[in-house]
């Protein structure tokens, strides 16, 4: 009777052992399964991925190259000496209020406005308060005569929009602005202003502007991150 229990016993525990090996295979063949799945949903989102930045990509439209015209040379730009003013002030002051008289036009330093200006040519005038802090910034300004020739603007935009370009695209502030200014000197196309100093040319000329960059740029007495030309 006892050894009848022992088989009895036996073959349940046997029975037991078989179901229990066939769920363990049945759990292994749908984890394998599940791992299947997600190889294949994660190539296929991949996949995709790599299909929508392509197309992003081939959607974006290249940087165009700029041309920028040489204009006369520094000799022929009918440039006069750089000329050094004293620091009037770097007060901020609202928008519209009155302050003293400017040394200089246009104006070098002095009270100005608490926003500067977006770098960038600009074919509107804009307040010289507000640019005078953008010179606080190392930041230079053209100011370019509304009856300029169509050369000197054109060449001044071009030179303008590449500097500011090569700057952002070299993970700098960019560096110019140019803006139209009434009141320049009789004869003179643009003057050239950085903090504290002011050169005025007849004549378009790269080179002039880009020997008063390689003096003045990046040289305001607050830094924000503009490179000094050339560097």
């Amino acid at each position: 009777m006892s050894q009848k229990l022992d088989k009895g016993q036996s073959k349940k525990l046997q029975e037991k052992q078989r179901k229990r090996l066939a769920e363990q295979a049945r759990k292994a063949q749908q984890s394998q399964a599940s791992r299947r799945s997600n190889l294949v949903t994660a190539g296929i989102a991949a996949v995709v991925v790599v299909a929508v930045v392509a197309l992003v990509l081939s959607d974006r439209p290249s940087t165009p190259s700029v041309s920028i015209p040489d204009g006369v040379a520094a000799s022929a730009a009918g440039c006069n000496d750089v000329e050094q003013f004293a620091e009037q002030s770097r007060d901020h002051i609202d928008v519209g209020a009155e302050h003293d008289p400017y040394n200089s036009t246009p104006p070098t330093s002095g009270p100005h406005y608490g926003t500067p200006a977006d770098p960038g040519f600009y074919p509107n005038p804009l307040e010289p308060e507000q640019l005078l802090h953008n010179l606080e910034h190392g930041q230079l300004v053209i100011w370019y005569d509304p009856q300029a020739s169509a050369s000197a603007v054109e060449g001044i935009q071009a030179l303008v929009e590449d500097a500011n370009s090569r700057a952002q695209r070299a993970g700098f502030v960019e560096p110019l602005l140019a803006a139209p200014f009434e009141g320049l000197d009789s004869g003179f196309d643009y003057s050239l202003s950085g903090w504290r100093n002011l050169q005025s040319c007849e004549s378009y000329s790269r080179t002039a502007i880009d020997d008063f960059r390689t003096e003045f740029q990046g040289r305001g007495p607050e830094q924000v991150g503009v490179a000094p030309f050339g560097s």
